[in-house]
């Protein structure tokens, strides 16, 4: 996997290689005014082999009401954060210690494979239950879903749940909103940040097909290309997403 320097102005493609583990710095010391880092090798236990599509599930109200066992049958399911409490996909992403500590203490990584950064994995409270996200962008962890697909291999990415945005006071702006880890939120803004990983993404990886799975998609995300047109993104409904997607697979 080549390396991608995250803050450059110009995206380039990456050329998909088998993911083998990565060398992480597990400890970084002082002495004698000197960095010295503690330097280890992390072999990929998880050794996924793609199968059938990819859903990735965010956590936004779009997807509220879609049965998401329904997606079983036909591709392999990434999700984030506190997926697990309603659904178990088969690889879930956390970034920041209080959901993934939670997680911990719940056991959902000897449920299924809990992917978070090498800061998570590293902890001792962490009990080895949390897997290193590979060649992690550090990106949000709905957003290292999707690029987690892509590096396992995945060809047709289907992003359910993904709004970035917020809708506003009183409105629901996350499907667990005022729960365990979450806060109330009544913001109406456009999460800008967010929306470029994807965009980088379609740049990232212009041999992958992305589709956005919305009913009433705000009008910023029909424009989800940016520079080069690389033509692999789009919008659909969940009616066509059901009629063309899961009854034909």
């Amino acid at each position: 996997m080549k390396t991608i320097s995250i803050g450059r102005k110009e995206i380039e493609p990456i050329e998909w290689k088998k993911y083998e583990g990565e060398d992480v710095c597990v400890n970084t010391t002082i002495r004698q005014g000197k960095r010295i880092q503690d330097i280890r090798f992390f072999e990929d236990k998880v050794k996924a082999v793609p199968r059938g599509n990819a859903y990735v599930i965010g956590n936004g109200p779009s997807r509220e009401g879609f049965d998401l066992t329904r997606l079983n049958d036909t591709g392999q399911t990434y999700g984030c954060n506190a997926l697990y409490r309603d659904f178990m996909p088969d690889f879930i992403f956390s970034v920041d210690t209080s959901m993934s500590m939670q997680m911990v203490e719940d056991g959902v990584g000897l449920k299924t494979v809990h992917y978070g950064p090498a800061l998570e994995v590293n902890r001792k409270q962490s009990k080895g239950m949390i897997s290193l996200i590979p060649n992690n962008p550090h990106w949000i962890s709905g957003n290292a879903a999707f690029w987690t697909a892509g590096v396992h291999g995945h060809k047709n990415i289907y992003l359910l749940g993904f709004d970035f945005r917020e809708y506003g006071k009183g409105e629901l702006n996350n499907i667990y909103q005022g729960t365990d880890c979450y806060g109330e939120r009544h913001s109406d803004q456009i999460f800008e940040g967010w929306l470029k990983q994807f965009r980088d993404m379609l740049k990232m990886r212009p041999y992958v097909n992305y589709t956005v799975v919305h009913d009433s998609p705000p009008d910023f995300m029909n424009y989800l290309q940016t520079g080069t047109d690389h033509g692999n993104s789009k919008i659909i409904s969940y009616k066509q997403f059901e009629d063309t997607v899961l009854a034909s697979s």
